[in-house]
């Protein structure tokens, strides 16, 4: 899935930190990304990080209420965990690992092992799906059959207010793993203007295919647009009714289902 020597090159930090934080909420309040709290047997906090930053002044409080804790720092997630869990958490991943394993099976024998503390080491608010994670080899078999070799995934973030990319991704799959991570960087001076991203995407697909691989599919949000699927307020098919996604090419294997769960999201008493 993961190719051993996968090439990570041409990387913008400040995208990929973009990335994993996510956006800010709308009006421009810092709000979303994850409050992290490690606390003591006496359920008082030790550390904390809110979106990537340490939060000293949190430390010695007790953790109380984490959806109130939630609704208090606006976070998307609040993840709390008690000292010895990660030990244990790591004991017990650690005691799985093959370094024969694909690095996603690596991750999802780490997650299941984080999942074990849930309700005890861990807490988690909202609380993460029930049931057991779905097995490497079901993963491996859609990786497979949904995404062809010698083609490219895109994405970019524009934020229109200041006509410049916000963030970006470029992955390609080749001999079946993913082999390339990049951002719009890699494509250097054919890279995807901002200032006419609409206009401008066709001739950077051209550079995609002629610098990295066929483009397979490719979206292209506004900044706003990227901030309302983010945080779960509009799912795609709205999104490209209002022009604040582009999504082509986009396969038919997922068109359908996108057309399918748009039909039906209209559907719904209102």
């Amino acid at each position: 899935m993961i190719s051993r020597d996968i090439a990570v090159v041409d990387w913008q930090p400040d995208h990929w930190i973009r990335m994993v934080r996510g956006p800010q909420g709308s009006g421009g309040d810092a709000s979303g990304g994850w409050l992290v709290l490690i606390c003591d047997d006496g359920d008082r906090i030790v550390h904390a990080v809110l979106r990537g930053a340490p939060r000293p002044d949190l430390v010695g409080q007790p953790v109380g209420d984490l959806a109130a804790r939630r609704r208090e720092h606006g976070a998307a997630r609040v993840v709390c965990l008690e000292q010895g869990a990660l030990r244990r958490i790591l004991a017990r991943g650690e005691g799985r690992l093959d370094f024969q394993m694909d690095y996603v099976q690596q991750v999802l024998t780490l997650v299941e092992a984080f999942r074990s503390e849930r309700g005890a080491g861990l807490r988690l608010e909202p609380s993460s799906p029930p049931g057991p994670l779905p097995p490497f080899a079901w993963l491996q078999f859609l990786f497979d059959r949904l995404w062809p070799d010698d083609t490219a995934i895109i994405l970019h973030v524009v934020d229109e207010a200041r006509g410049e990319l916000w963030t970006s991704l470029l992955l390609r799959k080749r001999a079946g793993d993913l082999d390339l991570l990049t951002t719009d960087l890699h494509l250097g001076d054919e890279g995807l203007r901002a200032g006419s991203w609409r206009a401008d995407r066709t001739r950077m697909l051209g550079a995609v295919a002629r610098r990295v691989a066929r483009p397979f599919l490719a979206a292209t949000f506004t900044l706003d647009g990227w901030r309302a699927w983010r945080q779960g307020e509009q799912g795609v098919a709205a999104l490209r009714r209002t022009g604040q996604l582009e999504l082509d090419p986009l396969p038919r294997r997922f068109a359908v289902p996108l057309h399918l769960v748009g039909a039906l999201s209209r559907l719904r008493p209102r």
